[in-house]
């Protein structure tokens, strides 16, 4: 894994690698990067300086003494003297190389100006007047919707006509005896009792007193549920049922069971998603910002650039 003691080499071969052949010529063999800029040592158009030597002794956590210092300026001559064959082979132009080398120091750059503010903005809280805000106007995602309990008697037709016909007045015989019983009538809690057994082909309800379950008002995934959805909502209120319909999907008698309202979830419950949820829509503004100012100061040229 490439140390950030080499971060110096690789700034020097992106440097050449993006000069002219003209500004090479005026440029002095012993440029150093940034800092304590004496070069202590020079190899071809590479230079060595104190800033480079304190930064080697510091990542390889080398002593204060002479004997260390010398040892490290060695190694730093040895590979300015392999960076320098590198250049000559012009191995600084290669397309793998340069890309590395851009990915070094764009990285460098986003440590310097971007990953702060990134920082900063992570760590700050976020008001709680901005998240209530922030919860009222997205009190759609964090509300449950309103949902129904259902009992279902259902026969499948099969799209035959005269089956329906038939079921319609099976399912309407069903219907008639549910209201003549009081006890059963008055107990939405029953569903449709022990008619299920004889009067459904719903294997999951029919052993169940027709129940099906909560749905929701969009139903299922299936056109069935659908379909007992919509007949479902329908209704007036708990205890009610339906009257017979034939439809493609069967005929159906459905009862209205109970219900349970939309829930909305207290503020304090949904806090703290509310403060990553904005903090990530301010990490995208920060990233999006610092790229527009980049392409601002460093507009693109050539025919590829529009």
């Amino acid at each position: 894994m490439r140390t950030r003691a080499s971060i110096f080499f690789l700034w020097v071969l992106f440097a050449l690698s993006a000069c002219s052949p003209k500004q090479k010529e005026a440029s002095k063999p012993d440029a150093a990067p940034q800092g304590d800029a004496t070069a202590l040592v020079t190899v071809g158009s590479i230079s060595v300086s104190q800033a480079d030597l304190d930064h080697y002794l510091k990542e390889q956590q080398g002593g204060p003494g002479e004997e260390a210092r010398r040892e490290a300026l060695e190694e730093l001559g040895s590979r300015a003297q392999m960076v320098q064959a590198a250049i000559d082979e012009g191995l600084h132009q290669e397309p793998e190389v340069r890309a590395e080398l851009a990915r070094v120091l764009i990285n460098r750059l986003k440590e310097k100006h971007l990953f702060p503010q990134l920082k900063a903005a992570a760590e700050a809280e976020i008001p709680e007047t901005r998240l209530r805000e922030l919860f009222a106007a997205n009190q759609a995602r964090y509300q449950s919707n309103a949902k129904r309990q259902v009992a279902v008697l259902w026969l499948n037709s099969n799209g035959n006509p005269e089956r329906e016909k038939q079921y319609v007045e099976k399912l309407k015989a069903a219907r008639e005896w549910f209201f003549q019983n009081g006890d059963l009538k008055d107990r939405p809690d029953q569903g449709f009792s022990t008619l299920g057994v004889d009067h459904s082909e719903h294997q999951a309800s029919r052993y169940n007193n027709g129940v099906v379950g909560w749905m929701e008002s969009a139903g299922g995934m299936d056109a069935w549920s659908k379909a007992v959805a919509e007949i479902l909502f329908s209704l007036p209120e708990p205890g009610a049922v339906s009257e017979v319909i034939a439809r493609p999907e069967g005929v159906f008698l459905v009862r209205y069971m109970a219900d349970q309202p939309a829930i909305l979830r207290p503020f304090e419950s949904v806090a703290d998603e509310l403060s990553r949820v904005e903090k990530q829509r301010l990490r995208q503004v920060i990233e999006s910002e610092y790229k527009n100012t980049i392409k601002a100061k460093w507009p693109l040229h050539g025919p590829q650039s529009k």
